[in-house]
C-alpha cells in the first residue's frame, strides 16, 4: 500500500469514526481528539529524535539510502580509530524505532561482532611478521 492508498484508507476510518460517534450520540471530538492529540505528540517527539544523532545500541546509525543489506556495518579495518556504524536506508531506519525491543539483540549482536573482529585485526596489526624457514630446515 502507498502512502496515497494508506491516507484515503485513514480517512475513511476517521469519517467511520465519526459517523458512529454521531449515531451513538456522543461528540465525534471525544473520540476523535485523544488520538490527533496522540499523533501530535508522536510526531513532535519524532522530530526532536530527528533532530538527535541516531544510535542503535551506542553505535551511530547514518542514513544512507544506497545501502543495499538491510543492515551494513563498515569492515574492520587496522585503523585504531575506525569507529563502528550502521549504515541503513531511512526506510530500515523507520522499521527499527517503530519497534527496537523486536531488533535491539540483533542490532547488540553486530554490534559486538564488530567489536570482535576489530580487536581480532588489530592484534593482527601488533603481531609481528615471522618469515618461517622452508620445511625441512633446522633451527637451533
Amino acid at each position: 500500500m502507498n502512502k496515497e492508498e494508506a491516507f484515503n484508507v485513514a480517512r475513511k476510518l476517521v469519517q467511520e469514526a465519526v459517523d458512529v460517534a454521531h449515531s451513538a450520540g456522543i461528540n465525534p471530538a471525544t473520540v476523535v481528539a485523544p488520538h490527533c492529540a496522540e499523533t501530535g505528540a508522536a510526531a513532535e517527539s519524532n522530530e526532536a529524535q530527528d533532530a538527535q544523532p541516531l544510535m542503535w545500541h551506542n553505535v551511530p546509525v547514518i542514513i544512507d539510502n544506497d545501502t543495499v543489506e538491510l543492515f551494513e556495518m563498515p569492515k574492520a579495518d587496522e585503523d585504531s580509530a575506525q569507529q563502528p556504524v550502521f549504515r541503513v536506508t531511512q526506510s530500515t531506519a523507520n522499521l527499527v524505532r517503530a519497534d527496537f525491543e523486536r531488533y535491539k539483540a540483533s542490532l547488540e549482536r553486530m554490534a559486538e561482532d564488530w567489536q570482535e573482529e576489530k580487536a581480532r585485526v588489530l592484534s593482527e596489526k601488533k603481531r609481528p611478521s615471522t618469515v618461517t624457514g622452508r620445511m625441512g630446515d633446522n633451527e637451533d
